[in-house]
């Protein structure tokens, strides 16, 4: 059993989840913050509803035990209003959702690095959201990644059968974004043969990359034909993975793999946000440009008026 405040609580068996026993409400300054900023503009959103006289509409406070301390996973501005009214206690919950913990324990580090220790530390970090953007939103997007590139696998796979329903299933959901002309979910067919290179996140493969070697030809204006070449068939990274240097992960690995065998790397690309990919190509990889492929529609629809 474990006994904080005024509440009572076992942990699970990581010692992060927390099990109650029963409701209370915890005193403010017992909260350990997980953001050290608050924008403003969300705070003078809170005020416009914020009763600190009636608290039957205070949406209450996700809380979560992590390594014996109760820190708050969000909340962090009706907490700031609470603060200011010269409220001692708020409503809390105990945050029931799965919760990616090393993200947290790097945010509640930074945020003792800070000084912020309680909401009331967080009286001095209240920022225009422009500010806000930059140094909370912009820090949580970098090391939210670092935190995924660290513990994601790369590897090269032979196409068993359970890896090929799995790039079968992940081309299927690359075809319903609708994201390139003309692409089309693959078939096994169109795996076979290739040169597999995959990205996991525990058991979970959130992306790909296979290609295949060739000899070039009716290449000779960047390299002699018959210049051995790896050609790039796809690359792919779940949405929810991208920005966050998973490509360039696959990429850099399928590069070193294929040093040995291939002189270059070749790809075509037919996506309709162009400039991020050839951002990502040629500014992150070090890749050159070859050519490209214009359309313009020069036929007016007929239509009736």
């Amino acid at each position: 059993m474990l006994a904080y405040g005024d509440f009572y609580a076992s942990t699970d068996e990581a010692g992060c989840g927390i099990i109650p026993f029963m409701y209370r409400e915890l005193k403010l300054h017992e909260f350990q913050p997980s953001q050290f900023y608050i924008s403003e503009k969300k705070l003078k959103d809170v005020h416009k509803w914020f009763d600190p006289g009636d608290l039957s509409g205070f949406e209450p406070i996700p809380v979560k035990m992590l390594d014996g301390v109760p820190v708050m996973t969000d909340g962090h501005t009706r907490a700031a209003a609470a603060i200011a009214a010269g409220l001692e206690r708020v409503p809390y919950v105990w945050d029931e959702d799965e919760l990616d913990w090393e993200m947290y324990r790097r945010c509640v580090a930074e945020c003792r690095k800070q000084g912020i220790f309680s909401p009331a530390d967080l009286a001095g970090r209240i920022v225009p959201e422009h500010e806000y953007e930059e140094k909370w939103d912009q820090w949580c997007d970098r090391m939210q990644a670092e935190v995924i590139r660290e513990r994601v696998v790369i590897e090269e796979r032979e196409p068993d059968e359970a890896l090929m329903d799995i790039l079968i299933r992940l081309s299927a959901d690359w075809e319903a974004e609708n994201s390139c002309y003309g692409y089309r979910k693959n078939e096994r067919a169109d795996i076979e043969g290739n040169r597999i290179f995959t990205a996991r996140d525990g058991e979970d493969v959130i992306g790909y990359l296979f290609g295949y070697l060739e000899k070039s030809q009716r290449s000779t204006s960047i390299m002699p034909d018959g210049t051995p070449v790896f050609e790039v068939e796809e690359l792919f990274v779940k949405p929810e993975y991208r920005r966050k240097g998973i490509g360039k992960l696959l990429f850099s690995y399928a590069e070193a793999a294929v040093q040995k065998d291939a002189d270059y790397i070749m790809l075509s690309t037919a996506t309709k946000n162009w400039k991020a990919v050839f951002h990502f190509y040629l500014d992150e990889l070090g890749m050159e440009f070859w050519s490209a492929r214009l359309f313009k529609k020069v036929k007016r629809d007929d239509r009736t008026v």
